[in-house]
């Protein structure tokens, strides 16, 4: 995946040993290097090597454990990369996720991002634009209380957005697959 302009690898795993035991066994690989902070119940490891920064992050599952690996590629760095850029959105809107998965089966791109509006108003000002860029409601886009879901469609090209109130902001979180 490419997260926020940067080359990133994910992995999963499950393990018989326990979550201490694993996070004892990356603190001895990694040495002085680890850094570890506790979040809610599990452990992140993070550890420079060169051009690649890894986390992992474990914690308990049944009789032992499970966690996730990122590598990121510091090196692969897009100079001037812009997260969002291409893509509608409200002014004085912040983009605080852009993660592009080009070797899934259906290429997808994530965007993420707050602002002041409402999800009523995010909802209103994405029904505009998509339809000016011909995307169609795939389903019967609905705006609760508080929250609002849409799904469009432009082709083969789906495009799920979930707008819901964070902090006294709004969080508008936008999927796209493009065959």
């Amino acid at each position: 995946m490419i997260y926020n302009g940067v080359d990133m690898h994910a992995q999963v795993f499950r393990s018989s040993a326990s979550q201490s035991e694993v996070v004892a066994f990356y603190r001895e690989a990694w040495g002085a290097g680890a850094v570890v902070n506790e979040v809610g119940d599990a452990t992140v490891l993070g550890y420079r090597e060169g051009d690649y920064l890894i986390t992992v992050q474990v914690s308990s599952i049944g009789g032992g454990s499970q966690g996730s690996i990122g590598v990121v590629d510091t090196a692969s760095a897009r100079p001037g990369y812009e997260p969002g850029k291409g893509f509608p959105k409200p002014m004085g809107s912040l983009v605080f996720n852009d993660i592009n998965y080009p070797d899934d089966s259906v290429p997808a791109r994530t965007v993420g991002l707050r602002n002041a509006l409402s999800p009523a108003q995010n909802a209103t000002f994405y029904r505009e634009r998509l339809a000016a860029a011909g995307w169609k409601p795939a389903d019967a886009n609905r705006c609760e209380s508080d929250s609002c879901v849409m799904y469009y469609a432009r082709g083969d090209s789906r495009m799920t957005l979930v707008m819901s109130p964070v902090d006294g902001q709004s969080q508008v979180i936008v999927n796209v697959m493009q065959p």
